[in-house]
């Protein structure tokens, strides 16, 4: 998920990027966009290949699927110049039935400016303003030296002319309107899913696939190599005699990839922890244990000589797939906790995601979180998701049962395990916080703290946080609501 950056001023003396650009330079190499307005300058990190430098007033990092250009995908070079073109046309209206994970800037050389974030918000975008000049960045790091408050740029919004924030897209709501019978709807979710694969992988060339062994990596990787017509390389990491490298060998076998594991220990968790911390923003306990091996399997892709990887980032949310969530006890608990974990999603699992991904240099997408997808999933029944709703449910029953041919049975019906759990590093870090933090300690500086501090472990991330970024980007920081 490479990045973009831009600087919008209101006077003819546009402020340097490259302090911006440094402090996210592994994102990947600039690709610079010259415009007619000197007013506006503007930097892709990374992406696709194309003329490293030349004039149009539009950039995208990312890919769109814009309605008017009947499903192509735009990205790099010329999807910047179809773009522009939409936008002449149809201007803000074009974002109406718009897919795809991007962020764009746009200036159109009288002054206006114009910004937009794809509508769950899986491209990372930040801003914040100084003496009129309007900074936006792909991390919280680039403009922590700004000294001005710095704020996310909305999912799923557009900056106006009138220089506000205007919400294109509206998250849908759970609606118990479905019309279709079971078999309908698990063939227009495939159909959905298929079509979602497809425009992520499109014109790649250096694809990878990250395979824990489980459901939703296992359909990711499946349909991938089903589309490509060479073999697929897919990656698993995890400590000796973890259940994902087992898993994903099993996996890879069966779709014929060309499969790559790589295992680690506890020395080498506690070595990464301080990259990981730096690159993630964030300190909270569930994603600091969960991107620890999302780092090594992104650095193993990285070396690999890989470039845009696919995950199985979503699935938990939308087929109500989290442990947890059996025990609220009721049908509207249950949506209220989905659409609450939906609204911080761009700055939690996605932005674990996209960080970990970043630190290496490599684009990863989320072929679940296609908008159209979700609009079906959810008109699904709860019991369609968590099949016999009770304390013997099964998660993501119909999306088990859609794949089953596919993945075979072993792992279509594998219990769900986060990734840390799976890769079993689960748990471990705990232990050396609990050594190295003092009871006292702990109350001490839990109760000093500006943010909850829930137990030892998180304690341990905290202090290492601090160590990077400033008290005043900790109401960017997205919690989970569990701690394990």
């Amino acid at each position: 998920m490479p990045g973009l950056i831009a600087i919008f001023s209101e006077k003819n003396d546009l402020t340097d990027l490259n302090p911006l650009i440094q402090k996210v330079e592994f994102r990947g190499n600039c690709r610079e966009i010259e415009t007619d307005d000197n007013l506006c300058s503007m930097v892709v990190l990374g992406g696709f290949k194309g003329p490293k430098n030349g004039k149009r007033p539009a950039a995208i990092d990312g890919y769109m699927v814009v309605s008017e250009e009947e499903g192509n995908v735009l990205q790099g070079y010329d999807g910047e110049k179809k773009l522009c073109g939409l936008l002449k046309k149809r201007g803000f209206s074009c974002f109406e039935n718009v897919e795809g994970e991007f962020t764009v800037a746009y200036s159109d050389g009288d002054g206006s400016r114009f910004v937009a974030r794809d509508p769950l918000g899986i491209k990372p975008l930040y801003y914040t303003e100084k003496e009129n000049t309007l900074y936006i960045a792909p991390e919280i790091k680039a403009l922590v030296d700004l000294a001005t408050p710095i704020k996310e740029v909305p999912p799923g919004s557009y900056l106006d002319h009138k220089k506000e924030w205007v919400q294109y897209y509206k998250f849908p709501k759970f609606s118990k309107r479905n019309n279709l019978t079971l078999s309908e709807a698990e063939e227009k979710m495939r159909h959905l899913l298929w079509l979602a694969v497809e425009e992520r992988i499109a014109g790649v060339e250096n694809l990878g696939v990250f395979l824990s062994g489980g459901l939703d990596s296992s359909v990711v990787a499946a349909l991938a190599a089903e589309i490509r017509d060479e073999p697929i390389l897919t990656y698993t990491v995890g400590i000796k005699g973890s259940r994902d490298i087992d898993y994903a060998a099993l996996m890879a076998e069966r779709i014929g990839s060309e499969h790559h594991s790589y295992t680690y220990d506890l020395d080498e968790m506690i070595a990464v922890l301080p990259d990981v911390i730096y690159h993630l923003e964030s300190f909270d306990c569930a994603y600091v244990r969960s991107s620890i091996p999302n780092y090594i399997a992104a650095r193993q892709a990285a070396a690999d000589g890989r470039e845009v990887m696919l995950t199985g980032e979503g699935s938990d949310e939308m087929f109500v797939g989290y442990s947890y969530l059996k025990a609220l006890g009721s049908e509207q608990k249950i949506e209220a906790e989905l659409e609450d974990i939906f609204k911080n999603l761009s700055r939690t699992g996605l932005q674990r995601v996209d960080r970990m991904n970043s630190a290496h240099g490599l684009d990863c997408r989320v072929p679940f979180l296609k908008p159209a997808l979700l609009e079906l999933v959810q008109q699904f029944p709860l019991d369609w998701k968590l099949h016999d709703f009770g304390s013997e449910s099964i998660d993501k029953w119909i999306l088990r049962r859609a794949f089953e041919e596919e993945l075979g049975a072993k792992v279509a019906w594998r219990d769900k395990e986060q990734f840390d759990q799976g890769s079993g590093s689960a748990n471990m870090l705990a232990s050396v916080a609990e050594e190295n933090i003092s009871d006292t300690e702990f109350a001490s500086e839990s109760a000093k703290a500006p943010v909850p501090i829930r137990n030892k472990e998180e304690l341990y991330y905290y202090r290492i946080f601090r160590q990077f970024y400033p008290e005043s980007v900790l109401p960017l920081v997205g919690r989970w609501s569990k701690t394990s």
